[in-house]
């Protein structure tokens, strides 16, 4: 699941969410989802797709939970005080100076965004230090931050190689020491500001050697390295257990 026919539309949306473009920049859309009054809490979801694909594991545990969530999303624009995907990219370092003033306006109860980024063979991956100026901000406003590690990436799509040379096809899987480090870029550095809370789900995409194409009769990516909105969803009961404890909650019984 889904079907290859199906993949590359996998993307998560929330339907019934409503949404208006920022005061302070025309390409700036702030998206809430339907919630039932007052919600319990509220949740910014602000970065690049990586954290659009998160929606898929959000939406249930936020309608379980009555939260609310708010979206703000750019693609290949992760939440930092520069472009970190493309040097250089006004627009995205405009668009993420708006959306940090846009969430500190709307104080939520935490903030969900990107912590590291460019999982890829080679052990690329890191979090720029525009991503930590960022959470910085959000410390001085009291906005607890709860910053994702990266998912991988890859220089082929692992869900087609599969199709093309079999679910078990050795080089449709990749090394999982290839591409993550024992310890997550963000554990290495200093004087990191004290609102933050990091989430690391690599176990749930890789086992303890590989990162296979599929996982429980699942395709895991859409494409070279987009999670489907399909495996997504397998992972709320995960990510749940994970966010719970941060927001001072408690699971159900």
């Amino acid at each position: 699941m889904p079907s290859l026919v199906n993949l590359p539309n996998d993307w998560v949306t929330i339907e019934g969410s409503t949404c208006v473009r920022s005061p302070l920049n025309k390409d700036l859309e702030i998206c809430s989802s339907p919630v039932t009054q007052p919600a319990e809490k509220r949740i910014v979801v602000v970065g690049d797709s990586h954290m659009q694909q998160y929606l898929g594991a959000l939406s249930p545990i936020a309608r379980r939970h009555n939260w609310q969530l708010i979206h703000m999303l750019k693609g290949g624009c992760p939440f930092s005080v520069d472009a970190d995907s493309m040097p250089g990219d006004r627009e995205c370092i405009q668009w993420n100076a708006d959306a940090a003033e846009e969430i500190l306006s709307q104080a939520p109860d935490a903030v969900f965004t990107n912590g590291s980024r460019n999982v890829r063979v080679g052990l690329t991956e890191h979090t720029p230090p525009g991503f930590v100026m960022q959470w910085r901000k959000l410390e001085a406003a009291g906005i607890p931050v709860m910053a994702v590690r990266d998912n991988p990436r890859f220089s082929f799509s692992p869900s087609q190689c599969a199709a093309t040379h079999g679910r078990h096809a050795p080089q449709c899987s990749t090394l999982r020491a290839d591409l993550l480090a024992p310890d997550p870029p963000y554990t290495l550095i200093e004087d990191l500001p004290g609102n933050m809370s990091f989430l690391d789900f690599s176990d749930y995409f890789c086992t303890a050697e590989l990162c296979p194409p599929e996982i429980g009769n699942v395709h895991v990516y859409l494409d070279d390295n987009h999670v489907s909105g399909t495996y997504m969803s397998t992972m709320a009961p995960i990510v749940e257990a994970a966010l719970l404890p941060l927001l001072g909650e408690q699971p159900d019984a």
